[in-house]
């Protein structure tokens, strides 16, 4: 860190600061998270005792003080030998209401004022502190993420059973447990459920939950503090808890450091006893640079695969998103049926996506003052990015495999068994059991009468194939691309 005098110029102090920490947030967050958020804060202001960030809107501000505050306070501190609080203001018209303290983005005044200058008032990041062991701090945004507003079904049930039994059980038979699935399916949720439930029911249980982010920036800050005794303190804010929850663990693992500090971590937790749970974007043994020892430990944990959501599950999420849709301000929201099978079957991807989609077909018609109908659905639907979003029928997958295997439909749907024919069938039939929500009987009804042991039997074949027979994949994947077009 260059040597700056604070006492003399506070703010050309804390440009060399803010300049190094936005160094150091693009190295732990990416260049995309970073781009899109915490590179678009400046230096505002700066005194003694409190730096002020601006950030271009009241979305802005509040997304990093939600995602990234408590990340750019360590940061901070670990630059900066004063206890300084890094306050935020949003650059927007002033609020008619006085703000609420540690809540509310506040507006940005015409002219740079003093840090210090109370006629500014702004949003406090976090305080100048080292973690706390418990994670006791409530997350205004988290509350509503409850075991009560979890929809359950068959892609998800394991993973709720066991966030249900962490939270009944004081044991730790087992350990660690590992949430994994694609971004959006619900893990967050669940991580949050545990804690907040664990909050109302036992408060004497420690829990601290921890992003990927915070980790890996307690540590780095710890590394950089002065001596052994803030890398002593780091340790026992993860360790001296009964609980340990950590989001988006794999991120973890792209730091070698703070990949040997999490394994240190869960090897100490777990010998003590202690209930360790992660969620991860994929299965732990897919996690590229974790070492072959941090994959092994997770891997002898308990593994709980969230898959996608399919239709039945769907539909049940959008009835609850309507719900609390007429609970949370429009009492008189009405979806007919008829539109709500149509956006459940449409909306294929996630249950975020899900969401996504709704609210844009319920600001469509609030905006413009249209009823919920089947039509209005399918015209928000085609003015959004959900367009071609919807599943491809069998029929489709049958027509565009035939055409990129160079077959006939009647041979797609005939009881020839040749290779030249039985290959591009059995990859067809693969294709309809992942892109649809057909069950297996249905898909092999639809190719020619067949039993559902031999749409199994096809999707075990193809999937065997596909790791072996780069050719037989790129004419499956020239498929894929074909119906997504």
């Amino acid at each position: 860190m260059n040597d700056v005098t604070f006492s003399d110029q506070p703010m050309h102090g804390a440009r060399h600061i803010w300049a190094e920490v936005q160094a150091d947030l693009k190295s732990l967050l990416g260049d995309n998270a970073h781009r899109s958020w915490t590179a678009r804060l400046s230096l505002h202001s700066a005194s003694e005792s409190v730096v002020r960030l601006i950030a271009p809107s009241k979305f802005v501000a509040g997304r990093i003080v939600n995602d990234y505050g408590q990340t750019i306070q360590t940061l901070w501190a670990a630059r900066d030998p004063r206890q300084v609080i890094v306050g935020l203001a949003a650059d927007f018209a002033d609020l008619s209401s006085a703000p609420t303290p540690g809540l509310t983005v506040a507006a940005r005044s015409e002219a740079p004022a003093p840090a210090d200058d109370i006629g500014v008032p702004d949003l406090q990041i976090a305080s100048p502190q080292p973690l706390s062991a418990s994670g006791r701090n409530r997350d205004v945004r988290t509350g509503r993420f409850t075991f009560d507003n979890f929809v359950v079904g068959a892609t998800n049930e394991l993973a709720f059973a066991v966030a249900r039994k962490v939270v009944e059980s004081q044991s730790s038979q087992y350990n660690p447990v590992v949430i994994h699935g694609p971004h959006g399916m619900g893990k967050t949720h669940l991580l949050h459920a545990v804690k907040n439930q664990i909050e109302r029911d036992d408060p004497d249980r420690r829990v601290h939950m921890i992003s990927s982010e915070q980790f890996v920036a307690g540590f780095v800050t710890s590394v950089r503090g002065q001596g052994r005794g803030a890398i002593e303190t780091f340790k026992r804010s993860m360790r001296d808890v009964d609980l340990l929850i950590i989001d988006d663990a794999h991120f973890i693992a792209d730091k070698p450091g703070s990949q040997e500090e999490l394994l240190h971590t869960l090897i100490s937790l777990v010998g003590d006893g202690r209930q360790v749970m992660l969620a991860t974007d994929r299965h732990p043994h897919n996690i590229s640079k974790a070492s072959d020892r941090l994959k092994s430990y997770l891997c002898a944990g308990l593994l709980c695969d969230i898959g996608p959501a399919d239709y039945d599950l769907r539909r049940r999420i959008l009835d609850r998103l309507i719900e609390g849709k007429r609970m949370s301000g429009n009492p008189h929201l009405a979806m007919p049926e008829q539109a709500r099978d149509h956006l459940a079957a449409r909306i294929n991807a996630t249950p975020r996506d899900l969401e996504g989609a709704f609210n844009q077909v319920v600001a469509r018609s609030e905006f413009l003052g249209k009823p919920l109908t089947l039509e209005s659905v399918q015209e928000a639907l085609n003015h959004s990015r959900y367009n071609n979003g919807m599943r491809p029928t069998v029929d489709k997958i049958q027509k565009a495999a035939a055409k990129q295997f160079g077959i006939t439909m009647d041979d797609m749907l005939s009881k020839r068994r040749a290779r030249a024919i039985a290959r591009p069938r059995q990859a067809a039939m693969y294709l309809a059991k992942t892109m649809t929500t057909r069950s297996l009987p249905d898909i092999g009804r639809r190719f020619g009468g067949r039993d559902h042991t031999t749409v199994i039997h096809a999707v075990k074949r193809i999937e065997e194939l596909r790791a072996q027979d780069p050719v037989l994949n790129a004419n499956i994947e020239a498929v894929v691309e074909a119906l997504k077009s």
